[in-house]
């Protein structure tokens, strides 16, 4: 897994989210009822980051979460408004990076809804629990987190 992922993110493979994303639908069961959820957010990356990267690995993992879920997806109303250096060190050194570094851009459609943050990777928890604070802060009824894997 720990290979695919490498591959998908870094390797330019983006043509592995539907096999990865097929994955996260079949376990969904086992870790929540999807039906609990009213629209899928993923994980936004920075507006550089992305293009050149050429996609965000979130957002495809999303469509195709989403699609095998039957659940929306939607991709702008979480935005990164500030650049973050790449991910690395202990917990608090992850928080400080990310902190402030996400936005809600229609609050108006984050409000009294339960949303299902969608990433490929958690690894402390630090990029999930900024973007869930920032959703909450805007209304959102529920804010849970799915991923493709866990690094322990």
């Amino acid at each position: 897994m720990r290979q695919a992922i490498l591959l998908f993110k870094y390797g330019g493979r983006p043509m592995f989210a539907r096999h990865l994303g097929r994955l996260m639908v079949e376990a969904a069961g086992r870790f929540f009822d999807p039906r609990r959820f009213d629209v899928l957010i993923p994980v936004p990356l920075h507006p550089g980051r992305q293009s050149a990267r050429g996609f965000n690995q979130a957002a495809l993992l999303a469509r195709e979460v989403g699609r095998g879920l039957g659940l929306d997806v939607s991709e702008r109303l979480l935005g990164r408004v500030r650049a973050t250096e790449a991910q690395s060190g202990g917990r608090r050194e992850r928080e400080d990076n990310v902190k402030g570094a996400f936005a809600v851009m229609q609050p108006d459609r984050v409000k009294d809804r339960r949303l299902l943050l969608i990433d490929d990777v958690f690894t402390t928890g630090a990029t999930a629990g900024e973007c869930a604070k920032a959703l909450l802060a805007a209304g959102a009824a529920e804010v849970g987190v799915y991923t493709l894997a866990r690094v322990e």
